[in-house]
């Protein structure tokens, strides 16, 4: 069977349970973590800007716009992706860049609405969805994102299209037509890093994922085998020859790729992640200020350079991609949450001054393993001339590098109170953790609306 097939019969056929225990349980915390993001993102001015976006071009009460009110499908869609982006707090895969719930849980929760879904329908469209992205991601890595594509973006919208088409019941032909829409409507460059268009771009993958589902239900047609032969999607968007379509068919529906799924313990991008909790231990352990450290030197992989362009941040979407404000900030605070990601802190005198201390290296095949592995050494010079010395060879919060489920429950806690009430905000954590039970969904949507 063909990759496009293959991928469409995996999605038709697939019901929650086909999907290991585990899996699921994963899922919602998943899900869970995105709610927490995507509810403190509703308020960040990125999100408040495409929820005005969405206000005057795709109104309706059609689907839940959390943290705030309804849309339509797509508009929800576009609102709730770009709201759990808009803080880079949103999950990852340990194995490629990649954010897959961003794009897939906002178009399988619009789907579920507009289809008069059922919370199992839901789950699992969502771990279909991820599937798809994790499947397709890899067949073209790192081929595609080297070229400067944004994979959540990008292979997102397949995802996302798995998604809806899953929870709306199309059969494997219509999904097929499905692909080969979402394949012309696939974009994100990694360019527009640091700007509010990154956010957009998970956003921009579930609204055309919907699109897509939509579409290809009401007979709309595509080409039915979009990722294979010369002009395929797999050849055509990594155009180093790396395409490898076995990725896609081999062990489907046996090997999961929520299973691959990594929480974020900081608001930043994933690569300065390692480095934080480095230091973050470092500090703790050792006492260390801003007054008694003379030099922080922080080596990563070599391709981390291309993410982390901004060494001079001025705003809070560039302090984003920025090691040495990451740095900065675990130093003077032992710890970093959402609230040090503000222009007033980026550009307070206590900072600018402390970043001065952060030195960056790069090293080629840090600890023998991929880009991916997001891997860190971080060396502390301090006033009595000692030095300190920690490493993370993978990012915390990753499979391979599990953080405890305090810190999870205290991050979701954090962001979804920024709109919630504490009663409310617990709500929202009760119904996903059952969402598979009649009438969760229904409670999870009432509770995380604010109106």
């Amino acid at each position: 069977m063909s990759e496009t097939a293959a991928l469409a019969a995996f999605t038709a056929d697939l019901s929650l349970t086909d999907v290991p225990e585990e899996v699921v349980e994963r899922s919602k915390l998943a899900i869970r973590d995105f709610a927490g993001v995507a509810l403190y993102g509703s308020q960040h001015p990125t999100g408040e800007r495409i929820a005005s976006y969405v206000d005057a071009t795709a109104p309706g009460t059609g689907a839940t716009v959390l943290g705030r009110s309804t849309a339509s499908p797509a508009g929800a869609a576009l609102a709730n992706g770009t709201f759990g982006h808009a803080i880079d707090y949103d999950d990852t895969f340990e194995s490629m860049v990649l954010h897959p719930t961003a794009p897939v849980f906002p178009t399988a929760l619009a789907a579920a609405e507009h289809g008069d879904g059922t919370g199992e329908e839901l789950l699992a469209g969502y771990v279909a969805g991820v599937e798809v992205a994790f499947r397709v991601g890899h067949s073209i890595y790192p081929g595609h994102y080297d070229n400067g594509w944004h994979n959540t973006g990008t292979v997102g919208t397949f995802g996302a299209t798995a998604a809806a088409a899953s929870v709306l019941g199309l059969d494997a032909t219509a999904i097929t037509r499905a692909f080969g829409i979402a394949a012309s409507c696939s974009s994100s460059l990694k360019k527009n890093f640091g700007t509010m268009t990154k956010p957009l771009h998970p956003g921009h993958a579930a609204q055309m994922g919907i699109r897509a589902a939509l579409l290809a239900d009401s007979g709309f047609t595509a080409d039915e085998a979009i990722f294979e032969d010369e002009l395929g999607y797999g050849s055509v968007m990594n155009p180093s020859g790396e395409y490898d379509p076995s990725i896609i068919t081999t062990d489907l529906g046996e090997r999961w790729g929520v299973s691959d799924v990594g929480f974020k313990p900081y608001p930043s991008g994933v690569i300065t992640h390692a480095a934080m909790e480095a230091l973050r231990r470092l500090v703790v352990d050792a006492d260390l200020t801003p007054e008694n450290v003379t030099r922080v030197t922080v080596t990563l992989e070599e391709a981390a350079s291309e993410m982390l362009i901004h060494a001079d941040p001025r705003d809070e979407l560039q302090a984003k991609f920025s090691i040495e404000f990451c740095l900065a900030a675990i130093l003077r605070e032992r710890d970093v949450g959402v609230s040090e990601f503000s222009d007033e802190y980026v550009n307070a005198p206590a900072t600018r001054e402390t970043m001065a201390l952060v030195e960056r290296a790069f090293e080629p095949d840090l600890f023998g393993g991929s880009f991916a592995g997001y891997g860190a050494r971080v060396v502390v010079e301090t006033a009595d001339g000692t030095n300190h010395t920690a490493e993370e060879k993978r990012a915390p919060g990753s499979p391979s590098n599990p953080l405890p489920e305090e810190r999870w429950a205290a991050k979701f806690s954090e962001c979804a109170s920024v709109v919630l009430d504490r009663q409310e905000v617990q709500r929202v954590a009760d119904a996903l953790a059952r969402l598979e039970e009649p009438g969760a969904l229904r409670e999870f949507l009432t509770a995380a609306r604010s109106v």
